[in-house]
């Protein structure tokens, strides 16, 4: 690991340390209420070991798109009852700091704090400085800390969040030290290990909506795996521009040409489906599977029993399996079994398994498979763009060792 960790902080006792974390957590429309608390559970070692080492722990996070919420919605995006499962699942009190990110209060807040005390502070993006790298903003957050730890992979990608990059600028112009939490660390050293030495053979699951989405993550996934398994919408986009007809299921013309330049790959290095369930279009609890052509007025919603049997087996021939994107629309009991069966798949084989984040977490914690799995990553688009190669602004503001 090039960049700090919590090991090489030092004597911690008596600083306040500000932990910027992942807490956007699903939430019930009605009642504001942590419907997942992964995320939450997700930083919880970093911030023990920072109690543990005589610290006191400012937190922050973004919840949800207050800007484009309605009044009514933008009540259920205050931090309050996501502090209230942060501590429960702590073990001790976290209070919101005040119904404002930063003012008077919040500082009052952060100056009768002792070691050992936890605050989280309101929903970031409540001031719209947050996502416009505002400067003034950053150097009001930056002095409520002493030191700057970073241990949110799934925003690290932000790079216009003050939070993630104007925030620990403005501590290391302070003379203040920065790092990556315990949860950042694994991510990048998972992920660098991914890409620098896996065991092999290497297996990629690919599943989700657009080509166009994961056009980078797949050629770089390329140049790194032996085989790529096609799933989820995504692959009927490979189908129809291979000539096979997919019935009434909706693909755009830019994802026709996005996939274009992949087709040359299908066959040797890329695997499509050779079955699919499919419902009818005007009747979802009409399904039936079909081999090849899907039959009009019926859609794809899943992987069919033969190319889950097929891709299973390519699984357990597998030392290194990277997965990322749903085969089947999971979320559908009925319509849920290709993501079930890859992930039990996985979970059974004994290859380093590793989850991409996002909805492919869901789906294997969903289903229970969650603890058997190498690494479950708590970024979808952080990981995807990690993955690809880019560069992200919020770690280049992390000390190097």
């Amino acid at each position: 690991m090039p960049k700090k960790t919590l090991a090489d902080l030092g004597d911690l006792k008596g600083k306040k340390v500000l932990i910027r974390v992942d807490f956007n957590v699903p939430l019930d429309k009605k009642t504001g209420a942590v419907k997942n608390d992964r995320r939450i559970r997700g930083a919880l070692p970093t911030v023990q070991k920072l109690l543990d080492a005589g610290a006191s722990v400012i937190a922050m996070s973004h919840l949800g798109r207050p800007e484009k919420a309605t009044p009514e919605e933008r009540k259920n995006l205050t931090m309050d009852k996501v502090a209230a499962r942060f501590g429960e699942l702590l073990g001790k009190p976290v209070k919101k700091a005040a119904d404002e990110v930063v003012g008077e209060a919040v500082t009052a807040a952060v100056a009768a704090m002792k070691p050992g005390d936890v605050i989280l502070l309101e929903n970031l993006r409540f001031d719209p400085r947050e996502q416009k790298n505002d400067a003034a903003f950053a150097a009001a957050v930056a002095s409520l800390g002493d030191v700057y730890v970073n241990d949110a992979f799934g925003t690290c990608h932000n790079d216009k969040d003050a939070s993630m990059v104007a925030v620990p600028a403005a501590l290391k112009a302070a003379g203040k030290p920065r790092a990556v939490g315990l949860l950042v660390a694994k991510e990048l050293d998972v992920i660098e290990g991914l890409m620098s030495a896996p065991k092999r053979p290497v297996l990629a699951v690919m599943g989700g909506a657009k080509v166009s989405d994961k056009i980078a993550f797949i050629n770089a996934l390329l140049q790194k795996v032996d085989h790529l398994l096609i799933g989820g919408k995504m692959a009927y986009t490979f189908l129809k521009s291979t000539g096979v007809d997919v019935g009434s299921t909706r693909v755009a013309e830019e994802e026709l040409t996005a996939a274009a330049p992949l087709l040359k790959f299908v066959g040797s290095k890329i695997t499509l489906p050779t079955d699919a369930l499919a419902a009818k279009s005007d009747d979802l609890t009409a399904t039936q599977v079909f081999e090849g052509p899907i039959a009009a007025g019926f859609e794809g919603v899943d992987i069919g029993p033969k190319t889950l049997a097929a891709y299973s087996a390519k699984v357990k021939e597998s030392a290194t399996v990277i997965w990322n994107g749903p085969v089947g629309w999971f979320e559908q009991p009925a319509f849920s079994g290709g993501t079930r069966g890859i992930a039990k798949a996985m979970a059974e084989s004994g290859a380093v398994t590793v989850v991409g984040g996002g909805e492919t977490a869901e789906a294997v914690e969903q289903f229970g498979f969650d603890a058997k799995m190498t690494h479950v990553s708590t970024g979808g688009g952080a990981f995807l763009a990690y993955v690809e190669g880019k560069k992200f602004a919020s770690l280049a503001q992390i000390d190097d060792r």
